[in-house]
């Protein structure tokens, strides 16, 4: 892990250990008036998310925390259930994950739901905006058969949207792809991203950073 991971790790896993003691300390309820209780609202759930996310969902201004407003609802409730299993890792959003309100399935779309409806980023980091011309015709090549020409992604397939993501955080994550670090990375995907030399990789997430997202 390197120094910007430590401490957006340091940064952010107290908050949101402290978000989670504030919502198990509230005092039990009854079964009957818990069947009578109102879900809490999208907006609460996502409370949990503001101190990495923000509270517009467009991450932090390093980049290095994603932007996840705009993000289609099937994918955003995907990762949810994928981190509250354990199957994706990161210790903050494992945190908020495993509250006990996520295993609604109900809470999770709600959440899902709240955040696809955020507005996207009008402004995510770029690259150094290197060979982008290249860069065009290897997401055409190896990413536009699942992401869309445009990097819109797909809410049925749950396949996210890359257009308009944090450079830096797209960087990182097309990195970790090409070493088959994630469940979320088809063998032929990290294959192909695996062929791609550092400065191609550089490229790619500057050119994904720099599409922009509809909504």
């Amino acid at each position: 892990m390197d120094s910007a991971e430590d401490m957006r790790y340091a940064a952010a896993l107290p908050a949101a250990l402290l978000w989670l003691a504030a919502l198990i300390a509230v005092p039990a309820i009854t079964s009957a008036a818990a069947a009578t209780s109102p879900p809490r609202s999208a907006q609460s759930l996502y409370s949990g998310c503001v101190t990495c996310h923000q509270i517009q969902g467009w991450g932090t201004s390093d980049g290095n925390i994603p932007n996840i407003a705009g993000q289609h609802l099937r994918y955003v409730e995907h990762q949810i259930r994928q981190f509250r299993a354990g199957v994706r890792v990161d210790d903050a959003m494992q945190v908020v994950a495993a509250h006990p309100e996520f295993s609604d399935p109900i809470s999770i779309k709600s959440l899902a739901r709240y955040i696809s409806e955020l507005a996207p980023n009008p402004a995510p980091l770029h690259g150094p905006g290197e060979a982008l011309a290249g860069a065009s015709e290897t997401y055409a090549r190896i990413c536009a058969a699942c992401h869309g020409a445009d990097g819109e992604g797909a809410d049925v397939q749950a396949v996210p949207r890359l257009a308009g993501q944090q450079f830096p955080y797209l960087l990182r994550q097309i990195k970790l792809a090409a070493q088959l670090h994630r469940e979320l990375a088809p063998p032929e995907m990290a294959s192909a991203l695996r062929g791609q030399s550092d400065r191609q990789k550089q490229a790619l997430a500057d050119y994904l950073s720099r599409l922009s997202p509809s909504h």
